[in-house]
């Protein structure tokens, strides 16, 4: 997947889906993975078209908004024998050289606001079941059901517990190798993990290097 998208950075990739809660099977992780690109194209569904290019941007029709062809309002156009207006209006144009303090202002107090709620797991950014790619099983439906009949007989005889235990120190020894092989070129800061949330604080610390940890999780640094 990273391969047949080579512009994109990926910043994530995450294992996603086992129960620590005892039940009947012992379930197989699903791979979920995202980019930079992908989150931004989600979060903003308006500029999908620019990203993919299907299609070309809406001009707003009722009259808000930005003017494309820079015509302002009826009461600001010049009549054709008031030279003056033209000179004017000439001189405005200039001053305000077509840019939009409001929108600026606007866009960035969104992206402070993104980038705040970046900081949390349960933000869209962390949350792999929201990713572009997400529940992307590892095996086929054959090989799948073989692995999780073997896990579910060792916790039959060996326990539930003691043998989810010893299924997540394989995910996370998985984790730690793909961030050694992803961790390259672009995507050379990739955050590879297990997800799960009623133990998200004790994975990502397990899963993530220090620095990782302080730049994305940083209420998670004692």
């Amino acid at each position: 997947m990273i391969e047949h998208h080579p512009d994109h950075v990926f910043y994530a990739v995450a294992l996603d889906g086992v129960s620590t809660e005892p039940s009947g099977r012992v379930e197989l992780p699903v791979l979920a993975l995202n980019s930079e690109q992908a989150l931004t194209r989600d979060r903003s569904p308006v500029e999908e078209a620019d990203l993919i290019g299907d299609e070309p941007e809406e001009v707003e029709e009722d009259g808000e908004g930005p003017d494309p062809l820079n015509l302002g309002t009826d009461a600001d156009a010049a009549t054709p024998e008031d030279d003056s207006d033209d000179e004017e209006a000439a001189v405005d144009d200039d001053e305000d050289d077509g840019f939009d303090i409001d929108g600026e202002l606007t866009r960035l107090e969104q992206e402070g606001e993104a980038t705040e709620a970046d900081s949390s797991y349960y933000s869209a950014r962390w949350n792999p079941p929201d990713w572009h790619w997400c529940s992307m099983e590892l095996f086929d439906e054959s090989a799948a059901e073989l692995w999780s009949d073997a896990l579910t007989r060792v916790a039959e005889s060996a326990g539930w517990e003691p043998t989810i235990r010893r299924f997540y120190e394989v995910l996370l020894s998985v984790t730690a190798s793909l961030r050694g092989e992803l961790a390259q070129g672009p995507n050379v800061d990739i955050v590879v993990y297990v997800s799960d949330d009623d133990h998200a604080d004790a994975l990502l610390r397990r899963c993530l290097t220090p620095e990782q940890l302080s730049r994305h999780f940083p209420d998670l640094v004692s």
